[in-house]
């Protein structure tokens, strides 16, 4: 697929997108074109609720990004993960 969302890499906009600040669900759906209103509608939920799991800091679980994948159109919901954080500064 062209966006990438077949495999395991990530399409330069949604790469650029989350250096920039934003979170990979946010980046994802950003560069698909879905509005927070439309994703909502698509997991049956708020457009309040999308922007609270796509927060930057936001960890939804496995589950729920299985969801957000499906409502996206991805095929591999782990495209969402966020990477771990760095370790703790000593």
């Amino acid at each position: 697929m062209a966006d990438g969302a077949g495999g395991h890499e990530q399409p330069q906009e949604v790469v650029w997108l989350h250096r920039e600040g934003l979170s990979l669900v946010r980046a994802w759906r950003e560069h698909l074109g879905v509005s927070r209103e439309e994703l909502g509608r698509r997991l049956g939920s708020s457009p309040a609720a999308v922007a609270q799991f796509e927060a930057r800091h936001a960890r939804p679980r496995a589950a729920m990004l299985k969801k957000i994948a499906t409502a996206l159109g991805l095929e591999n919901w782990e495209l969402l993960r966020e990477p771990p954080q760095s370790g703790a500064e000593r």
